[in-house]
């Protein structure tokens, strides 16, 4: 194993590594200072070895030297001094005798013998008696000057000079060597110190890469570390922290998935499911159905029976819902699963979640959907049995297919919800797959919706007026008002095609206010001039009557434009007149009594009740216009309208045509008797302003129809 292996793997575990540099530094600073230590031991032993060397030397030198010193016989150390100089570790030897002149030596052939030598060391060693000594770091020499005393008295000096190479050498040897055994041995030791430190190191590097999996998010982890002390402690501990975070997570993910009333998964849930199901399946052109299904009725249900009861019913809805689809054969996904699941259609695995209120969304292989809305439809039929009560809540299905209708989440659930829609219209209790004809339709209804909106708070609408005749004299008697709307792109819209949707959405009531303000208007600019009054007519719906307010808004009306009441006649539909309602029948008295006329629309288009037509004594009834096609060419028709008439003089009620377009209709009105007609033979429906000037015309200039 090399270092740098070492340190590699010690850098992917930076506590490892961070504990082996400390225990490498520490041996390093041991290692330095036992180096220090031992290389120091060793050079003061070479160093006194060299000092022993040396004494051993002098002593032997003057051991030799002295007997010849004294008998002055120079010539028998010559021998002795050719040996000593052939030394390697001898530079120079001389002797010298008490006088200072040199008596034997060698390596200084420019010093004559018995002559004097000018040497400090030598001067020194005679002033003093002592040896001198002298490292020449030039001549990497150590020389030295060593007395020689008998009986007291000097008898010379030697001088002595040896080479130093050889122990620095030594000392340089020692000091490489020490220090390759320290590298060596700091390496051996670096490689023991992260050894130790992985090893000690282990389970906090695998807790460590345990939380910061965990801290990624990915909470099935398990720590399996079994080790004594703190590290174990820790690491029971953490466990146990997980499960705990894990069940935790586990509720909120619940609480967060799952509709808390039905116990299936909520619209968070089945928004990310088909977000990653559209992306999934975008790629590898897997087919799937989303279903929408709406509870029939359910709002009568609350309304009756109680939200209590309401719940209940949607919980029973629910298990049904989950029981149709495990019988065909269906695995249901629940929020446990992990919300980035993507249900598997090759295993038939599908969704069931509510959207909130009474609306649920099932996600199921395309091939399936049929089958199951088939299924689910007939199973609905079954009444819910809830705290006593028999519920007959049927469902409509709508249908959207991916990636054939729509590929995107938002425009799935769209088509899916129009699609019930239209199976709403069909009836209810069925399923529909959704069709883009429908749904434009659908959407010009809704364009339509709201420009209604708009032109009723806009109050974009205009009234219209037609002019009634009297048959016999064809006398201007009065006039009715009709609603018109100009689009602002559509152009004119016809009134057949706009108030059923206003009435649809709730606008009729606004726009009869809208024109019953208009109508009193007209009446009392007519009137304002006039002796013989005019009567404007106004059609009023039955939501209108239901108003428990609606007779003091006329009476607001009528004093705000000081108009006249008995200039005012009020229309309502046959089927409206028929119904029994203790409310309209004490509005339309309320405004009899103030001199208010009230007539009877569209007759002969309903069934009438004789005795209560009697009792309610309108004043008008108007023969629609379809019974007046048939005059001149269907007997039947002619029967009717005489039958009509035989009616209204049985309750004394005026009678007026509408529709009339022909001189031939006219006469026969004449000839049956009929008190009033309107209809484009006299005069079509103008603008409010248009008819007052036409009104003005006419008195100036009276005339006859005929």
């Amino acid at each position: 194993m090399s270092f740098g292996y070492v340190f590699e793997k010690g850098s992917r575990d930076g506590l490892a590594r961070r504990m082996a540099i400390t225990f490498g530094a520490a041996v390093a600073l041991f290692v330095v200072a036992v180096l220090a230590i031992n290389v120091q031991t060793q050079r003061l032993l070479l160093a006194e070895r060299e000092t022993l060397n040396v004494d051993h030397l002098l002593s032997l030198t003057k051991e030799v030297s002295t007997p010849h010193l004294l008998a002055n016989d120079a010539a028998a150390l010559e021998v002795f001094f050719e040996e000593l100089l052939a030394r390697d570790d001898i530079l120079s030897a001389f002797l010298v005798d008490a006088s200072g002149f040199v008596v034997v030596g060698g390596s200084y052939d420019e010093i004559p013998f018995l002559s004097t030598i000018d040497d400090p060391m030598i001067d020194r060693a005679r002033e003093t008696g002592l040896r001198q000594v002298q490292l020449n770091e030039s001549e990497m020499a150590q020389e030295v000057a060593g007395p020689i005393f008998v009986g007291g008295q000097l008898i010379g000096v030697l001088r002595i000079s040896l080479c130093t190479k050889t122990l620095q050498q030594d000392i340089q040897t020692v000091f490489v060597t020490n220090l390759a055994l320290g590298v060596l041995f700091f390496f051996v030791a670096m490689i023991v110190c992260y050894a130790l430190a992985r090893r000690l190191t282990e389970p906090l590097s695998r807790l460590t890469a345990i939380t910061q999996e965990v801290a990624a998010g990915d909470l099935d982890q398990a720590i399996d570390i079994r080790a004594d002390g703190e590290i174990g402690v820790l690491a029971d501990g953490l466990n146990t922290m997980l499960e705990t975070v894990r069940s935790s997570m586990l509720e909120i993910h619940r609480v967060a998935y799952e509709d808390k009333l039905t116990g299936v998964p909520n619209r968070s849930w089945l928004n990310n499911q088909l977000e990653h199901l559209a992306l999934h399946n975008t790629q590898s052109e897997t087919s799937f159905a989303v279903m929408f299904l709406d509870l029939d009725n359910f709002k009568a249900t609350n309304d009756t029976h109680g939200h209590h009861v309401g719940d209940l019913l949607l919980r029973g809805f629910s298990r049904r819902l989950a029981r149709c689809m495990r019988e065909q054969g269906l695995t249901l996904l629940d929020v446990t699963r992990d919300e980035r699941h993507l249900a598997n259609f090759s295993t038939n695995e599908a969704v069931l979640a509510r959207l909130g209120g009474d609306e649920f969304t099932l996600i199921v292989p395309s091939d399936k959907a049929d089958a199951l809305a088939a299924h689910i439809v007939s199973e609905m039929t079954q009444p819910f049995r809830v705290e006593g009560c028999h519920l007959s809540n049927t469902t409509s299905i709508g249908i959207a297919l991916f990636p054939k209708h729509a590929t995107s989440r938002e425009h799935l659930l769209k088509c899916a919800d129009v699609a019930m829609y239209q199976a709403k219209r069909c009836g209810r209790n069925t399923h529909r797959y959704y069709n883009h004809a429908t749904h434009t339709k659908m959407k010009e209804r809704s364009a339509l919706e709201r420009d209604l909106e708009q032109a009723v708070e806009q109050n974009s609408f205009q009234m219209h007026l037609q002019p009634q005749f009297e048959v016999q004299s064809g006398k201007l008697d009065g006039a009715e008002a009709l609603i018109r709307w100009d689009h602002p792109t559509k152009g004119s819209v016809a009134p057949d095609v706009f108030l059923p949707v206003a009435a649809s959405i709730g606008l009729l009531p606004k726009i009869g206010q809208l024109m019953l303000a208009k109508a009193i208007e007209a009446t009392a600019s007519i009137n304002r001039d006039r002796e013989e009054r005019l009567a404007i007519a106004v059609n009023v719906a039955i939501e209108e009557l239901n108003d428990d307010g609606f007779a003091d808004t006329v009476k607001h009306w009528l004093d705000i434009y000081d108009a006249d009441p008995n200039t005012l006649e009020i229309e309502i539909t046959e089927n409206t007149a028929m119904e029994e309602s203790a409310l309209v029948e004490r509005q339309v008295a309320e405004l009899r009594a103030i001199g208010v006329r009230f007539a009877i629309d569209d007759f002969g288009m309903g069934y009438s009740n004789l005795g209560r037509l009697k009792a309610l004594a309108f004043e008008t009834l108007k023969i629609d216009r379809s019974l007046i096609t048939g005059v001149g060419e269907d007997p039947a028709s002619e029967s009717l309208v005489h039958t009509i008439l035989d009616m209204a003089k049985a309750i004394d009620a005026d009678v007026v045509a509408e529709g009339i377009e022909t001189a031939e209709q006219l006469a026969f009105l004449r000839e049956t008797g009929c008190g009033y007609y309107q209809g484009y033979y006299g005069g079509k429906p103008m603008p409010a302003d248009d008819f007052i000037r036409w009104v003005t015309r006419r008195d100036n200039e009276p005339r006859l129809a005929s």
